[in-house]
């Protein structure tokens, strides 16, 4: 029997779980993997910063709607990839991550690149194992995908020490807990429900006055967005999906609610059903102000709140049960005859949130540099059903996410709970190979350029046309100064100023032009759509440098969760917005309740 390489052996093992393209940087300890990968025809993306790779291989796995695939040598190419890993994990991203480890034998003594992926990882992975035996790599790649593909879903990893991984030729036949080839015939049948739980969910949901559907990424993981627009439409339910789902149904659907609405329908509803979602942070961890009964639909049991009142929980795939739900609407009866009542008023409170961010955008239309509102509805109106949208600047993309009206699932790929930046150079390579046919659009800032700009390189350098429009207000965090520190960060001391504000209006585009990406510069807001045409039009990695201002104010500052942001500075020295929203509005116990304007006595 000939002998082969492990690293062949796992390539091959690669090739049989789909894998066509991976993400990386080259090093020692990973090299025979990467070198068989090339001869078998995997496509590789060597980026500049392992960070990237991650990004890359994270935004390819949510396009497709399978598992991600980077690699790293061992130490301070695995360290490089934790954020990215995080960001992954919290986002919950099939991923798959191959990292070199130093020799096996020269652990605890100082080894080259010594580090340890498995105890690095194991709190942003589902696991990670350190493969000692080259038997068995086959067996734990396997694994990886499926696992990784396993609600809930995430990635994993695994490590490769270069002594015993690949020390020496093995016989495939040898190889541990692995059955070379397609084992399985077809793949595994999605959960189904019990038939009376999707009859009841129909029934509670037609019965209700005032019903509405909240759901998220778990729409999108399950291509669930032509039954759940069916099924909304059937028993006429306004909905609002978010973060990875948005545009499974068109956000321009006349029963979908926008983030700047949902509160209110919220607090109006008398039945929530939660689909897909996992509720944490950005949904204040379901903790909402309203006196609805829920049902709970979610592809995990860890995903279902014990903290709302519940009228139902199914835990299954979400696109099996909406499939058997819109089977049992055929015999649920007549859909409560006032429910046009409540479809109007939820239609109602979509109209106003909307008028009033056109109303917003209109007033600072004209203003250079360029505020974030307007460039928000410029980008929105110019966004097409086949733009992939990656948010990547702390203040533009938070603006751009009330004005978008998504269109297709998966259109919007972001942070996420990780709440990182510089992720969105990575994540537009990986999305774009994914989507050769859409246009890939990335709104980042100018502080995720410092961070992770070096990869536009990558994307000029394999002929990937992103186009980069860099939100360039030369600060790290806009508006504080008017907010809360005073004009040059006064009240932080001399100096203060040069660690908020980054060097003033810089040419980013020069800086990438040499490279040969095709470039723009921004300056009057009336100019934002030509240099988005020219941009895609050039069929090239792009570059928009857009001058923007640096005192647009992030609604982010003045919410509750904020608060821990600003409490801890003296009321009487910190400027009036702050302190009326935090010190006496939140905690008005910091300066005795005194108000601004209101004597001693």
């Amino acid at each position: 029997m000939t002998k082969r390489w492990a690293a062949e052996l796992a390539v091959k093992a690669l090739q049989e779980e789909g894998v066509d393209v991976m993400f990386g940087i080259l090093g020692g300890h990973i090299q025979s993997i990467i070198d068989y990968s090339y001869r078998a025809g995997i496509k590789i993306i060597m980026t500049r910063h392992e960070q990237a790779a991650v990004h890359a291989a994270d935004g390819y796995a949510r396009a497709t709607r399978r598992p991600g695939v980077c690699f790293a040598t061992g130490g301070p190419g695995m360290l490089n990839m934790i954020t990215g890993i995080h960001m992954a994990y919290v986002s919950r991203t099939p991923m798959v991550f191959l990292f070199g480890g130093h020799k096996e034998r020269e652990s605890h003594r100082g080894a080259v690149q010594e580090a340890y992926a498995a105890d690095v990882c194991k709190s942003i992975t589902k696991w990670t194992v350190r493969v000692t035996d080259p038997a068995m790599a086959s067996h734990f790649i396997r694994k990886a995908f499926r696992d990784a593909m396993t609600p809930p879903y995430g990635p994993v990893g695994i490590e490769f020490p270069v002594d015993t991984f690949n020390f020496e030729p093995i016989e495939e036949t040898g190889q541990i807990a692995y059955l070379p080839g397609p084992w399985l015939e077809t793949p595994p049948a999605r959960q189904a429900t019990d038939p009376a739980y999707a009859q009841r969910a129909v029934e509670l949901l037609s019965a209700a006055k005032r019903p509405l559907i909240i759901a998220g990424e778990g729409v999108h993981w399950a291509s669930a967005g032509p039954q759940l627009q069916t099924l909304a439409e059937r028993l006429q339910i306004p909905f609002n999906i978010r973060r990875l789902g948005r545009g499974a149904i068109p956000e321009d659907h006349p029963l979908s609610i926008s983030g700047g609405a949902r509160k209110k329908v919220i607090g109006e509803a008398d039945l929530v059903m939660l689909l897909g979602l996992n509720v944490g942070y950005l949904e204040s961890f379901g903790e909402w102000k309203t006196d609805a009964r829920f049902i709970q639909l979610q592809s995990c049991a860890e995903d279902v709140l014990t903290t709302v009142p519940t009228r139902l929980e199914i835990v299954a795939d979400p696109g099996m049960v909406l499939e058997q739900m819109l089977g049992a609407t055929e015999a649920a009866g007549a859909v409560d005859a006032d429910r046009d009542a409540w479809t109007s008023r939820t239609r109602a409170l979509q109209d106003q949130f909307v008028q009033r961010m056109a109303e917003e955008a209109l007033k600072v239309s004209q203003d250079a540099p360029i505020h974030p509102r307007w460039l928000s509805k410029v980008v929105s109106d110019f966004t097409t059903a086949d733009t992939t949208l990656i948010f990547d600047s702390f203040t533009a993309s938070t603006f751009l996410g009330e004005h978008l009206l998504a269109r297709q699932s998966g259109q919007v790929l972001d942070a996420g709970l990780s709440a990182a930046f510089g992720h969105g150079i990575g994540m537009a390579i990986g999305a774009k190979l994914a989507r050769p046919d859409d246009r890939v659009l990335v709104m980042m800032g100018d502080a995720g350029v410092g961070l992770g700009g070096g990869d536009i390189e990558t994307a000029i350098r394999y002929d990937i046309p992103v186009v980069y429009l860099i939100y360039n207000d030369s600060a790290l965090a806009a508006g504080l100064e008017q907010y809360c520190y005073g004009e040059n960060f006064r009240i932080l001391g001399p100096d203060a100023y040069k660690g908020f504000r980054l060097t003033q209006d810089v040419r980013y585009d020069l800086m990438y032009q040499p490279l040969g990406c095709h470039v723009e510069h921004v300056e009057d807001p009336a100019d934002i759509t030509a240099a988005l045409e020219r941009s895609f039009a050039s069929g090239k990695t792009a570059v928009i440098n857009l001058i923007s201002t640096r005192h647009s104010q992030h609604p982010l500052y003045d919410s509750a969760t904020a608060r821990e942001m600003f409490w801890h500075l003296p009321a009487d020295e910190v400027e009036e917005p702050v302190r009326k929203q935090h010190h006496e509005f939140y905690y008005p116990k910091f300066h005795n309740g005194k108000k601004i304007g209101e004597d001693d006595a």
